[in-house]
């Protein structure tokens, strides 16, 4: 079972009541209070989750999370602030592979429960259950159901990210850089013919759905077909 977490959080009242509450309820917690502390701890210990603030010393929040989503697009990041909760700040959040991005003061209970719910997804999970639909993943092919579609290389790797995130918005430049490594603007004819291909096998299920969405997203829904 997954449940180390990693709390990066220079407000020690605020983390230490946390830290003390995840661990009465079975959790394996980590606090760093900067950002240099908290990315050593990452290295070290490896965590299953990672809650991070925005407003640190030293490195910010957003500096933590680009040096780890370099390397690592797996681990769930929480970012959570007390004063950056404007529009921007929250795109700007989910653009750097945040799997949330919250505004304090956060009630524990609330927060706990969306870890367990992360956490229970079990990490090499290749199949995924969508519109009534069972979609498995494969190299160079998806099974819709019991049929079989060939797709390229990267149409399967953004089918899965847009799978792992589903009814959740993920923006352009981390598409980019999480599947062809460089969020260059000369690579957006590369995703965009991408996006054109599996919006194309989806017209067969009309159940799903990728959604465009104002500020250079996507986000894959469940619609009603009729």
């Amino acid at each position: 079972m997954r449940n180390k977490i990693l709390i990066i959080e220079d407000d020690r009242e605020l983390a230490l009541a946390l830290k003390g509450f995840f661990e009465e309820n079975t959790l394996q917690v980590w606090h760093a209070t900067s950002g240099e502390e908290g990315l050593t701890l990452y290295y070290t210990e490896k965590p299953d989750l990672i809650v991070l603030d925005v407003m640190l010393p030293l490195k910010s929040g957003f500096d933590v999370i680009t040096e780890i989503r370099d390397k690592d697009i797996n681990t769930p990041i929480i970012m959570m602030t007390g004063s950056e909760y404007d529009e921007n700040s929250q795109v700007k959040g989910f653009i750097h592979g945040a799997i949330n991005y919250l505004q304090k003061p956060i009630l524990p209970q609330v927060l706990l429960a969306q870890i367990k719910n992360i956490l229970s997804v079990p990490q090499d999970l290749t199949q995924y259950q969508i519109g009534g639909i069972t979609i498995r993943l494969h190299a160079q092919y998806a099974e819709f159901n019991t049929k079989s579609h060939q797709l390229r290389e990267k149409d399967i790797q953004l089918l899965n990210l847009l799978l792992q995130r589903k009814q959740q918005v993920v923006y352009r430049p981390f598409i980019l850089k999480q599947i062809w490594k460089d969020d260059h603007p000369d690579k957006n004819n590369l995703l965009d013919g991408s996006i054109s291909r599996v919006r194309s096998l989806l017209k067969d299920y009309p159940s799903i759905h990728i959604k465009t969405v104002y500020g250079g997203g996507y986000r894959l829904e469940e619609r009603s077909p009729w």
